[in-house]
């Protein structure tokens, strides 16, 4: 199977045509990521062949158009795919004319747990084309972070008597290839159930990460001279999600999370107020 992949991409390569039937553009949010980190790219396509094309396989099972990629370490060799069937254009209708895009998680397609640089480049064929179709190629990185502070969290069971299992919560330091930042790590010795960004790094102010009684993570930052981050992490349907984002500016102290009444409170802050306050809303948006 992996001789019949590199030969698909061989014939790709040397069959590509300088006025593409099908337009492709590859990009990423980030040029580096942490280890486990959702590496996700976006695929800009646009069908300039004058006919709708559909992808994924007929009746008869015969292959009628797909996208693949291929992945290549820094050593030069190329990187299996997890899935070598997968098609992530399956079952798309691509009406001629038309402009799509696509989100794809890469390390979902491709193993990418070894530190190390990687290019990508996507692929497309279909039967009704003359030639396969490639996009641009793109260059990424993955890296481990530094550990700041962490916390093992026993998960809720639906009954008493059965086993309790944990997880490492754990929040660390990392350099994204433009500045430091916090990233926030949540696993157990089989599965990470998520990785996030959680705030930039600020010199002199420690960050606070806890849990309360029902196993949710809180972590509270600094993400500017007068703005603090709190945000509540849970372990949901075997993923971990983010489940509530809010900002803080300073009131009468320096700010902190605090838990002495029982339950998470902010002290010495005052929410802050969008468009007031502070004006991003995602970690995409620090400078």
């Amino acid at each position: 199977m992996k001789k019949f992949f590199v030969s698909i991409i061989l014939l790709f390569i040397a069959s590509t045509a300088v006025h593409a039937q099908i337009g492709m553009k590859i990009s990423a949010q980030h040029e580096r990521y942490l280890r486990y980190e959702r590496i996700q790219m976006k695929l800009q396509l646009r069908n300039y062949s004058g006919n709708t094309l559909i992808f994924g396989k007929d009746a008869q099972g015969q292959n009628l158009g797909r996208l693949v990629f291929k992945v290549t370490a820094q050593n030069g060799n190329l990187v299996s795919m997890l899935d070598p069937a997968a098609n992530p254009m399956d079952g798309m209708v691509f009406g001629a004319g038309e402009s799509r895009e696509l989100t794809l998680t890469l390390n979902a397609l491709f193993d990418l747990q070894v530190d190390g640089f990687y290019t990508v480049t996507a692929y497309i064929d279909h039967k009704r084309l003359p030639q396969g179709f490639a996009s641009n190629t793109l260059n990424f990185e993955v890296r481990d972070g530094s550990l700041v502070a962490t916390k093992t969290i026993g998960l809720p069971t639906e009954n008493n008597s059965d086993a309790i299992k944990s997880v490492a919560a754990s929040l660390m330091r990392f350099n994204d290839g433009k500045r430091e930042i916090f990233c926030l790590r949540i696993e157990d010795e089989n599965c990470v159930y998520g990785t996030f960004r959680v705030g930039p790094y600020i010199a002199g102010r420690e960050p606070q990460l806890d849990a309360d009684g029902t196993s949710a993570i809180h972590v509270f930052i600094q993400v500017a001279p007068k703005l603090y981050s709190y945000a509540v992490y849970s372990i949901i349907g075997g993923e971990a999600k983010i489940r509530q984002q809010r900002y803080f500016v300073p009131e009468n102290g320096v700010p902190m999370l605090s838990r002495t009444t029982g339950y998470f409170k902010v002290l010495y802050a005052r929410q802050a107020v969008e468009g007031v306050d502070f004006k991003f809303q995602t970690v995409e948006d620090w400078n």
